[in-house]
């Protein structure tokens, strides 16, 4: 899908896969981001300089001197940026209405186990003007599924993005927390996440603190091992031990290396001994889950958890294709309308790449 923003037959298209300038002009007035014209004729026109200044890379100075060129839009720059800073709740409605789209389109056959991944990133702009992006994408649709949007007060969690019974939850080594572990469980998911050797407090299912050098040392000898856990919460008496399973892969002899070598220069740097569990965990990739052994033995689990390159990909994608990293604002709500431009568009492409004229013979 590529579009010229100032060309009107593209924007049209743009505006017809929306559901068309007169929903474009309730959910603005909804939203009161477009409540009088004043230069800007409706609402389509205002979203469409949304997406001039957001992914299509204009300044604010650019974008109204092209809109004006091109008989979009008459406005000074001061007056655009004080639309845009109106129009983020509008826009997150956008990428919210064509999420929630795409999850009622969605149909899961008997059997079949949804993959969400689940991964965030950091976006950085003048000033420190600092936002994080949380994504979910499903397999095997390839596809965003839901975004939320917030500052860096807003953590990580496997749960910021809604749980799909039946789904496996793919995480990274910043997402195990036994609440959320809890969560996904009662909601009937399964999980399969990445950790460090003191990520979580875990024990054997007798209850003895876990005990890691043994099972690092099997995953040494076999190239892989398996163990059950339970997964505890220090100081809280109403928590009820979590039964998962604890799944050790050895890594290449190269990739070990460096990870041990990145270990000790951490140790160094914070000038104390290196915990021999930190260099024996350093030669393996551990995994936590929920999957059961006879159906997920480790190298299903292993080759599940390398499907995480997926959303790397899709962060990729929008950061060399749609610049979404290179924040150009400093105001806080700018900056927020800035991201979900780039975030609709990006649905948009989603959408445009899942239809089947988009796959030619």
């Amino acid at each position: 899908m590529t579009h010229d923003l100032t060309n009107d037959a593209d924007w049209q298209d743009v505006v017809e896969r929306l559901g068309g300038a007169e929903a474009l002009r309730v959910s603005a007035r909804d939203h009161k981001a477009f409540q009088r014209a004043r230069g800007v004729k409706d609402a389509a026109s205002l979203l469409r300089l949304a997406l001039m200044y957001g992914p299509g890379g204009l300044s604010l100075r650019s974008t109204v001197a092209m809109a004006a060129m091109g008989g979009i839009a008459t406005l000074s720059d001061v007056a655009l940026l004080g639309r845009l800073r109106a129009a983020g709740p509008w826009l997150e409605a956008l990428c919210s209405e064509r999420l929630s789209r795409w999850a009622q389109d969605l149909s899961v056959t008997p059997g079949d186990r949804p993959i969400r991944i689940v991964d965030g990133i950091r976006l950085t702009g003048p000033g420190g003007r600092t936002m994080r992006l949380h994504l979910a994408y499903d397999l095997p649709e390839g596809r965003i599924s839901h975004s939320v949007l917030t500052d860096l007060s807003g953590a990580e969690k496997l749960t910021r993005t809604p749980v799909r019974p039946g789904e496996i939850r793919l995480g990274d080594r910043g997402y195990p927390r036994p609440d959320d572990l809890a969560t996904i469980r009662a909601a009937g998911a399964d999980v399969v996440v990445r950790l460090t050797w003191n990520s979580l407090s875990l024990a054997h299912p007798d209850g003895r603190p876990f005990a890691w050098m043994p099972l690092f040392e099997a995953s040494a000898a076999h190239g892989q091992a398996d163990a059950a856990v339970l997964v505890e919460k220090a100081r809280d008496p109403e928590w009820s031990p979590l039964p998962m399973r604890l799944v050790v892969i050895r890594k290449p002899p190269e990739a070990a290396a460096q990870s041990r070598e990145r270990a000790r220069r951490a140790s160094a740097k914070n000038q104390h001994r290196t915990d021999p569990r930190t260099l024996a965990a350093a030669d393996h990739v551990l995994l936590l889950t929920s999957l059961p052994p006879d159906l997920y033995p480790p190298e299903r689990i292993g080759a599940l958890y390398r499907l995480r390159w997926q959303i790397e990909l899709a962060f990729k994608r929008l950061k060399s294709l749609l610049h979404i990293d290179q924040l150009p604002a400093k105001h806080p709500d700018l900056v927020r309308s800035w991201i979900l431009a780039h975030l609709l568009l990006a649905l948009l492409i989603d959408d445009a790449a899942a239809l089947p004229a988009a796959f030619p013979p």
